[in-house]
């Protein structure tokens, strides 16, 4: 039995049973106080002299139900046909097999179920959405995103939150920019401007040396721009600076050392280091990675394309992945003519996604990664060949292609050879870049070459036939044509491609193999040696042809006599001048494979020449490094100190055509024939079609690969037939 509260009559509540249903009155509820609950009246409500209110039972918590294992086979089988519709490969096939009768039919193309679950998303048919305001864009294609762009009536509403702009003064922890590329300076970026008349002699060398291989601004609306900021450098906007910066630094990568002390006072170094920093602390000032502004990201792009042969390779694919991240936030690898832009705007965006393609692709190569970008899922339409003074930012019509030459030709050249191998892939039974499948039969091989044959009579039509030999760019863009197609019939016969390693491959094709990448190591030691295109020399030096140099080195191996055997250590022995990294780089393991692959090949060649003759420096320097003497010199012999000293010209016009098994393009002539005092350019724009097969390298290091068969050519002259 309940006590009875204690109390004078008058205030003592009667006595009452307890309120049975367990909850508290509303008042209590409401005021978040333990309530007595009793009846009539609760004790709270007789002191506030309130009315007593019970509340609303409520219906009693059911138990989760346990799921059974067929409900979970079948969640986990709709989630693999969501990952597999996305383009997400599923390394178990049989899960996505349903039975005839199986209870999970209904989670596959034509069933109930997945039509009733995709149908709520039909009313948006266009996938993702594009946030444009001005020079900002924000592209999403999150399902939370996606369902809000509806609620999202003015643009800018989604680009809050990103200015460039903010400040991070008296934060505990360090921005994630600095994390990325480093703490930069605390000196103010104002003092490390160089004067207005430096600011345009930079520029203008960035117009002559860089602009015409990367076309990613458009230099009349800049060069207003960067005139009226070097007017008053204490209030350039933060976009703009970094963008400055990055374009001081690839001016000064371009120019050699006499040429900075000619025209600004100071040693190459000296302003590399000062103009680097500045574009690094410039970049972290402008929130590069949180900027969705695409000047910061051209900045960006720029300062990566100066630091290519710096950084190393894997801290450069790191960097230029983070580059593709911020393109696609912005909604880059969707074509803009998709959304609400302007024409100038979609022709920039282009032009500065497809630069980025190329750059991940360059650097997926040298970090040994398999998927170059240009192989990546996108729609973004290749850049029009068009010169900048046929865009304007207040143009409303798209602007009409052009056919001959422009200001873009080096570019579209690239977009040419790089949408083709895209469209190789999506057509035939190739993966990208030309590499033969297990078990591929010969008529594959033969369906690459026509596709060759295909693009090289392409190239001739579009552009070299346009081109002025006397102008540098357009000498480039000669030879970067023919090297693009040397380069693709090395990948597409290349002893990598095959399931065994070469071991089943013809003489003949070795012959062709090894001509061809004669061929491609001669265009590139011309592009050291032509001064007409020695401002593109920033970007050769950042290309090598390693496919062609290794495959020569290892032919090397078991070819010791002959006119294209002098001409192949001739163009070795270049390489290794022009490159001198490849010898003091002892860090790098790709670097010191190569240099025992050449002193095993160099042995080689000792040896079959029976007399002395002394090493090319090169050598001596390998051999010093490995602690390998060179062999005592005859005394009473007359030495020939470097048997490589003279440059030998390439000649292709005696070589007789080859065999009809192998498509080998026959009709080439003498460069100073050709194009008289004009030296002919190297490819380096299109090399980075293949990524780096580090397993066959290795292996072909190691000399286990099938040796030459030395029954056929053995002579291997310039008369031999091939």
């Amino acid at each position: 039995m309940l006590a009875t509260p204690s109390g004078t009559p008058e205030t003592a509540p009667p006595m009452t049973e307890k309120i049975t249903r367990g909850h508290s009155c509303i008042l209590c509820q409401q005021r978040k106080v333990k309530c007595d609950k009793q009846k009539p009246k609760c004790g709270n409500c007789i002191k506030a002299r309130a009315e007593c209110t019970p509340s609303a039972p409520t219906l009693p918590r059911r138990r989760k139900r346990r799921l059974a294992e067929t409900d979970l086979a079948g969640r986990l089988r709709k989630c693999e046909h969501l990952l597999k519709s996305h383009g997400i490969k599923i390394d178990d096939e049989e899960l996505e097999r349903p039975g005839p009768d199986g209870p999970h039919s209904d989670f596959f193309p034509g069933g109930d179920r997945v039509i009733s679950m995709m149908a709520p998303r039909s009313r948006n048919p266009v996938k993702g959405a594009l946030f444009a305001d001005k020079d900002k864009s924000h592209y999403v294609e999150n399902t939370l995103w996606d369902n809000l762009r509806d609620e999202i009536g003015d643009p800018k509403e989604s680009l809050q939150g990103s200015s460039e702009d903010e400040s991070n003064d008296g934060e505990l922890f360090p921005n994630p920019e600095s994390l990325l590329v480093g703490h930069g300076f605390s000196k103010d970026l104002r003092s490390m401007h160089p004067n207005p008349v430096h600011i345009f002699r930079l520029w203008q060398t960035f117009l002559v040396n860089v602009n015409p291989l990367v076309k990613m601004v458009h230099a009349p609306t800049l060069q207003q721009t960067i005139l009226d900021a070097s007017e008053d450098v204490r209030n350039i906007p933060r976009h703009i600076e970094a963008l400055m910066f990055s374009i001081y630094f690839l001016a000064v990568t371009s120019l050699q050392n006499e040429d900075c002390q000619s025209m600004f006072g100071e040693q190459r170094s000296t302003l590399l280091a000062r103009y680097a920093h500045g574009t690094q602390q410039a970049l972290i000032s402008a929130r590069f990675l949180k900027s969705l502004n695409i000047s910061t990201l051209q900045a960006y792009v720029l300062f990566l394309l100066g630091v290519r042969t710096i950084f190393d390779a894997h801290s450069l694919w790191v960097l230029t992945g983070t580059s593709v991240r911020i393109a696609q936030r912005l909604g880059l690898h969707l074509d803009g003519s998709k959304h609400n832009i302007s024409p100038f705007d979609v022709e920039m965006r282009r032009r500065t996604w497809w630069q980025i393609v190329f750059l991940d692709g360059h650097s997926s190569k040298l970090a040994g990664a398999g998927f170059p970008g240009w192989l990546a899922k996108f729609d973004t339409k290749i850049p029009k060949n068009i010169s900048d003074s046929d865009l304007s930012p207040t143009m409303k019509e798209p602007p009409q292609d052009k056919e001959g030459a422009t200001e873009m030709i080096f570019c579209c050249l690239r977009y040419e050879t790089a949408q083709a191998l895209r469209t190789a892939r999506t057509t035939t039974n190739m993966d990208g870049s030309w590499s033969i499948a297990s078990g591929a039969s010969p008529e594959l091989l033969a369906e690459k070459d026509k596709a060759i044959d295909a693009l090289e009579i392409k190239f001739e039509k579009q552009f070299v036939q346009h081109c002025d030999p006397s102008i540098p760019l357009h000498l480039l863009v000669i030879y970067v044509a023919k090297s693009v197609i040397c380069t693709m019939r090395i990948m597409a016969h290349h002893p990598r491609q095959y399931p065994d390693k070469g071991a089943t491959m013809s003489q003949r094709e070795k012959d062709m193999l090894f001509t061809e990448s004669l061929k491609e190591m001669e265009y590139d030691s011309l592009g050291y040696t032509s001064k007409a295109i020695r401002g593109y020399l920033w970007h050769i030096t950042s290309h090598f042809q390693l496919d062609a140099f290794i495959y020569l080195l290892s032919e090397l191996r078991y070819r010791t006599t002959g006119d294209l055997v002098e001409r192949a250590w001739q163009q070795i022995k270049f390489s290794f001048e022009n490159r001198p990294e490849m010898i003091t780089d002892t860090k790098n393991s790709l670097y010191f494979a190569i240099g025992n692959l050449a002193l095993k090949a160099w042995a080689v060649r000792e040896e079959a020449m029976g007399s002395y003759q002394a090493p090319p420096r090169f050598i001596s320097l390998l051999r010093s490094q490995r602690n390998i003497p060179d062999p005592p010199r005859p005394p009473a012999e007359i030495q020939n100190e470097d048997p490589y000293s003279t440059p030998r010209i390439m000649d292709y016009a005696n070589e007789p055509p080859a065999p009809a098994p192998l498509p080998q393009n026959t009709n080439v002539t003498n460069i100073e024939q050709q194009w008289g005092d004009w030296n002919p350019e190297v490819d380096i724009n299109m090399p980075e079609i293949t990524p780096v097969d580090w397993a066959y390298w290795q292996t072909l290091m190691d000399g286990d690969l099938p040796a030459w068969d030395g029954d056929v050519g053995r002579d291997f002259t310039g008369g031999q037939q091939w």
